[in-house]
Order: C-alpha cells, then sequence, then structure tokens
C-alpha cells in the first residue's frame, strides 16, 4: 500500500473514504477504503447501489473496502456500452459467497467516472504466498483446491463465468481463499469487445488458460474455469503454471509434483474440455486426497490458516483504518458534496451556489495521463505486457516478484481445426505483435509514477 497523493487522488468516492492506494493500471486505480456514515436520501442509497439500503449507517462505520475507479474512455464507444456495464455489475452481485467478495456499492449510472467497491480481503495473495513461503502440504492444498470449488459452483450458479482465475487473484484471507477479480473480467470483455465478437481472440492469462480459451475465449464454458482451477492448484504444488509460455495438446510435465497430487491434476489439465472433471468431481478428489491423509475438511483449513498467518505476509493497514471512525472534518465536507450535488458524484453542477468551503480535488478525478504515461514506460521491459494496438489491459494487480502474466487480449495465433498441429514448443520470440518503438527517453514525470508503481508493486497488497 502507497500514501494517497492528494495532488491526483481524491479523498472520497461517493459514501467511502479511501485511506491509502493499493495499485494502478490500464483500467485504472484501487484504493482501500472505509465506508462513511452519511445520512443519505433512500434515492441516494439506491443510486449508489449500496449493499445496506435502509440500514443503519452508524453500523457500517469503518467497513473496510476496496474501491476500483475505472478510467472513463474504457466504456465509451456503443452507445450502450455504459448502460451494459451496469447490468453486468448488477450481475456480479447476484453472486452470493464466502470465496467471492460481495460488491457493496457501484458508481451511479449517470456518473462521470465509473467505480465500485468490493469487500476489503486482509490477506497475501496466493502468488505471493508461494512464491515467498513456499509450496503446500496436502492438507492446506486441499483446503484451496475446496475453496475454489466453491466459489466457481457460486459464480457458475449465477451463470456467470470467471475466465481469469489465476494465483494472483486468489487471496488467502482471514476465513479462506477468497477469489478476487471476478467482474473485471467482464470488465475487460468490454473493452475488447470488438475483438471478442471474432473467432481467435482471446483474453485472460495464457499459463493458466486452457487450450480452447486461447483458441476463442468468446465460446468457452464451465470446464475452462475448471481447468484454471487445475493450473492454480498445479502452481499451488509446484511454483510454477503447467506450461511456461501458452496451453498446449500434450500433457504438461508433472516433474516435482506431489505423487498424491498428480491424479486428480492430470484428470483437470486435459486438452479437451468434455474430458475433465465437474466441480462435483474435482470435490470428490480433494476429499478423497484428505481421507488418505486422516485429515478432515476442517483439518485443513486450519493447515491452511496457520501456514498464512506465520507467513508474514499479511498487509499492515494504514493507521487510520484502525480507528474505525472517520475523520468528522473529512464526514462533514462529504456529506456537503453529496447535499449540494444535483446528481452523486457530480456535486460541482453548474446549479449549485453554496461550493465555496468545498475543495475542488475533494471529488477530483485520478489524471490517468501520468499513470498511463509510466505503465507504457514500465511495460516497454516487459515480455508478457506485448499486444495489439488499441489493446487496454485489466486492472494491475500489484504485481509481487516474480511478476505474474496479467489478463491480456491477444490474437490467438494457432492454426484452425483440421490444420497443422500444434507446436510441442515455443520460440523464446513472443507469438504477438511488437509495439510500435517508443521514444527514448520518457516524460520525467512518468519516469518518477513509474518509480512510485515498481516500488508499490514491491510492496504487495491485496486488490
Amino acid at each position: 500500500m502507497k500514501p494517497l497523493d492528494f495532488d491526483i487522488d481524491p479523498q472520497v468516492v461517493g459514501p467511502f473514504e479511501l485511506l491509502a492506494r493499493l495499485g494502478a493500471g490500464g483500467m485504472g486505480v484501487a484504493y482501500l477504503a472505509r465506508r462513511l456514515p452519511l445520512g443519505l436520501t433512500d434515492d441516494l442509497t439506491a443510486a449508489y447501489r449500496l449493499a445496506e439500503p435502509g440500514g443503519d449507517e452508524e453500523a457500517v462505520e469503518g467497513r473496510l473496502v476496496v474501491v476500483k475507479m475505472i478510467q472513463p474512455g474504457l466504456l465509451d464507444g456503443e452507445p450502450d456500452t455504459r448502460e451494459r456495464f451496469d447490468r453486468e455489475i448488477d450481475a456480479v452481485r447476484a453472486v452470493i459467497s464466502a470465496r467471492v467478495p460481495a460488491v457493496i456499492a457501484a458508481a451511479p449510472p449517470g456518473a462521470a467516472r465509473p467505480w465500485f467497491a468490493m469487500d476489503y480481503i486482509a490477506g497475501p495473495d496466493l502468488h505471493t504466498m508461494v512464491k515467498l513461503s513456499g509450496t503446500f502440504p496436502v492438507g492446506a492444498y486441499a483446503a484451496l483446491g475446496l475453496a475454489l470449488v466453491d466459489a466457481l459452483r457460486a459464480i457458475h450458479g449465477a451463470n456467470l463465468l470467471h475466465r481469469d482465475l489465476k494465483p494472483g487473484n486468489v487471496v488467502l484471507g482471514p476465513h479462506g481463499p477468497v477469489v478476487l477479480d471476478f467482474g473485471l473480467a467482464v470488465l475487460a470483455e468490454r473493452q475488447a469487445s470488438q475483438a471478442l465478437t471474432q473467432t481467435g481472440a482471446v483474453m485472460g492469462t495464457r499459463t493458466f488458460m486452457p487450450l480452447e480459451q486461447w483458441k476463442d475465449t468468446k465460446r468457452v464454458k464451465e470446464p475452462a474455469d475448471v481447468y484454471a482451477l487445475g493450473a492454480t492448484l498445479f502452481f499451488a504444488a509446484t511454483g510454477r503454471a503447467p506450461y511456461p509460455f501458452a496451453p498446449m495438446e500434450s500433457p504438461p510435465s508433472f516433474s516435482g509434483v506431489d505423487k498424491d497430487f498428480v491424479p486428480l491434476l492430470a484428470q483437470i489439465l486435459v486438452a479437451t474440455p468434455s474430458q475433465r472433471p465437474t466441480l462435483k468431481a474435482v470435490e470428490t478428489g480433494l476429499l478423497s486426497l484428505l481421507t488418505d491423509a486422516d485429515l478432515t475438511p476442517q483439518d485443513a483449513a486450519d493447515q491452511l490458516a496457520a501456514l498464512v498467518a506465520g507467513s508474514g505476509l499479511i498487509p499492515e493497514l494504514p493507521a487510520k483504518a484502525g480507528t474505525g471512525h472517520a475523520d468528522p472534518a473529512i464526514q462533514e465536507r462529504a456529506q456537503k458534496a453529496v447535499d449540494a450535488g444535483a446528481a452523486p458524484d457530480a456535486p460541482w453542477g453548474s446549479d449549485a451556489d453554496d461550493l465555496s468551503e468545498i475543495d475542488p480535488g475533494f471529488y477530483g478525478l485520478v489524471d490517468t495521463d501520468e499513470i498511463e504515461l509510466a505503465a507504457e514506460a514500465q511495460g516497454a521491459a516487459a515480455e508478457e505486457a506485448v499486444a495489439p494496438p488499441g489493446y487496454t489491459p485489466t486492472l494491475v494487480d500489484q504485481a509481487p516478484t516474480p511478476a505474474e502474466p496479467e489478463a491480456e487480449v491477444v490474437s490467438a495465433h494457432l492454426p484452425a481445426p483440421g490444420a497443422e498441429p500444434l507446436p510441442t514448443s515455443y520460440s523464446l520470440d513472443p507469438p504477438h505483435p511488437v509495439r510500435p518503438p517508443r521514444p527514448s527517453a520518457p516524460p520525467p514525470v512518468a519516469l518518477r509514477v513509474a518509480a512510485e508503481l515498481r516500488e508499490a508493486y514491491a510492496h504487495r497488497g491485496d486488490l
């Protein structure tokens, strides 16, 4: 986490006070925030789609959330893009599970800057945990797998898909593993809607996606998420992805994998979707693994919790996040902003008269120009960042070291059915178009912001 920079970061977004910056990327900025006990009218409560409509505002004071502010331009284009995005955020809210963070608020449909707020989960992500603390023993491994099964079961039960399940999107919270960035895949798809109308476009993280997703994201079904679950478990057992560059038709190498883990992983990590087990079958396999180890599911959950607690990787919260109460001055100014505005998130209407005491930057939008310049400068050295012109990646997780490939929209570069067989090895040259040349000397402000982002990524918190 990094302290807020009040030159570019707002102090309040909707009914939330921002406390720290968690990360930034092509889609926007993520902040740690807490709920303010504002006196909202029923209309405002409904406009913000708050999870506690009509409830006691004092009861929710201090609730920690992650606020993700989306760049306005990402939802431009087709006339109904914003309307569809709003409907999809509501669809994500329909997923009720302890393994998926609750979406508890979102920007009103007419807001100039889209954002949404999700419950904050305090814990390291799986990628950081494995890289810094080592691979998982059988109990922790099975507990992780059972939690992922529960998360995907809830998502699929709402007739939705994740399509970017990977270690960086799994946070080991105080009550067990939680799957993040469900819904950002929706946002990435909207940004890449033109690409995804064409067979052969890919969205996701290629080292954790199945072959059919690498060929054509648009038509994947639930077995694609099951494969990603298996690839994530493979990482927990080995510290590496099943394939170093992209999925293949041939089975992955199980060298170094505990022999007890191989049978189930071998069933999941197959190229043909219909041959993969169902979530129920994966659950049965994990329970059998526990039975053979003379462990109960509760024993396994306790083992995983102890592993996380002893890792020293649980993020340290800013001092004021622990107070439980907002600064009265901030709360008062936020209430004035809401009362003065003709619409939520837009308190600076031309018909508002009494705004002299409100800081114009209080609800100010983050200037993303510097962020994008920094991302360009930083991304030039990253092999996985190569993508076609016009592509915008999903909101970057605060990448640990070594960094995990981020979700991307790329051309598949794979043969059509009936064409030449897939290669059994890959050239080290990236299979995507190379970015246009960049200026040899990025602007100084870009270098400054890039340095700040690199520092933030090195001290990762969860999003």
